[in-house]
């Protein structure tokens, strides 16, 4: 009697359903709201404020000098003198504007950066969903392949038992299966890994527990609406942000060669000697002859060199990274479309069928119904690898344009 598998029918055609869906959206915004990383950048944001507001009031506090004496006179007697001398210093050369330039063009560039991490947060969570709904969907093919080939393995040894098959289909059932159990395995550390990866890219802090992700359809016809070159240059905050670093770097080379101008300090004397009064109004300026501040300007100017070489060549990296993710987007798109039409043109599900009616009619043996079984979960498997790419094209496409919120335009 032949071997009647009649789970056949059952292999790949998984629907799951999920009961509390987690969506990209709602994954993305919940990143938002929890992820460590976006407390930090506020923190320094704060502290950015703080040197702003530090850089922003005069250097020099007023000095007060009191200096009481009592004096022994030469014909005798004594004298209560005191001195009081009221000092300001002066900053000269700008200083105090430079200052205050540098630290606002620091807050800025803090204020930018904490919008990179938002971003690059956004991104990361996306990836990581993205590599969970697919993780599990391998997972559960595979799965379903150890039951089916467990089940056909304990067939063909109860055909052995009775004569009705040989030691080698009873070797190639079980070999197999074995191969099969250890897919389903590496499948299961590969979805575990994901799963705590998208928890890390969220922020949570919690135990860690199964996650159901939901994937809105990708719509392969979606593309930027001008120049992604163009888009990318206008948009991408670390570009901003070098740009304001290089103004605070500006500013502080300015500040330097300020710095070479001594600054001045006045002085107001006023006192009591021997019954007399005094007065009197000082100035003191230091001489650079010993240390000029040649070497501090020197290194301020190279620091605000390196920073506007590197505004330069990330300008470069940036076209060189928006040409090449556009070029994998429409390759990615291109792919999803045409497994899309092979799926329309052929539905998986008459393959299955089909390969159970030619075993069932003795048109296979067990050795081909075991490479149908595998070809499908692998057809399977590999359409789902074309639609992983195409989202991690997608969602690629977005970071290097510096709009996330692409990610979810493209979709349905």
């Amino acid at each position: 009697m032949r071997i009647r598998i009649l789970m056949i029918g059952m292999l790949l055609c998984i629907h799951p359903f999920y009961a509390h869906a987690v969506t990209l959206k709602a994954a993305m915004d919940a990143a938002v709201e929890q992820h460590p990383m976006l407390t930090i950048s506020k923190m320094q944001i704060d502290g950015a404020q703080g040197e702003l507001q530090e850089q922003g009031s005069y250097a020099y506090n007023p000095e007060l000098s009191v200096e009481p004496q009592r004096r022994k006179l030469n014909g005798g007697g004594s004298s209560n003198d005191y001195y009081i001398t009221l000092s300001q210093g002066i900053e000269l050369g700008g200083k105090w504007g430079y200052r205050e330039q540098s630290a606002e063009a620091a807050l800025e560039a803090t204020r930018l950066e904490s919008g990179i991490n938002l971003q690059r947060v956004k991104v990361n969570v996306a990836r990581a969903l993205v590599a969970v709904y697919f993780s599990k969907r391998e997972l559960l093919w595979r799965n379903q392949q150890s039951l089916t080939l467990m089940q056909l393995n304990k067939a063909v040894q109860r055909q052995m038992d009775v004569g009705e098959a040989s030691q080698l289909d009873v070797n190639l059932a079980h070999a197999s299966l074995t191969q099969a159990i250890n897919a389903e395995a590496q499948a299961k550390q590969q979805h575990a890994m994901n799963v705590s990866r998208y928890f890390l890219a969220v922020g949570k802090t919690s135990e860690i527990k199964n996650v159901e992700p939901e994937l809105p359809r990708l719509l392969v016809g979606w593309g930027p609406q001008s120049d992604p070159v163009e888009i990318a240059l206008n948009s991408r905050l670390d570009i901003a942000a070098k740009h304001k670093r290089l103004a605070q770097y500006s500013a502080q080379a300015d500040l330097a060669k300020a710095n070479k101008v001594p600054d001045l300090t006045v002085g107001f004397t006023t006192g009591r000697e021997t019954g007399d009064r005094l007065y009197s109004l000082g100035f003191t300026m230091p001489i650079p002859v010993l240390n000029s501040h040649d070497g501090a300007y020197r290194a301020a100017l190279s620091q605000e060199s390196v920073k506007r070489t590197e505004l330069a060549w990330l300008e470069q990296q940036v076209k060189l990274e928006v040409q090449e993710a556009a070029y994998n987007h429409a390759t990615a798109m291109r792919a999803v479309l045409s497994v899309n039409r092979i799926e329309t043109d052929t539905p998986t599900p008459d393959s299955i069928d089909l390969a159970k009616a030619a075993f069932d009619a003795g048109e296979l043996n067990i050795e081909e119904l075991v490479v149908h079984i595998n070809q499908i979960l692998e057809s399977r498997i590999n359409s789902a690898a074309i639609l992983k790419q195409g989202w991690l094209a997608r969602i690629r496409l977005a970071e290097v344009l510096g709009h996330p919120e692409y990610i979810l335009q493209g979709t349905q």
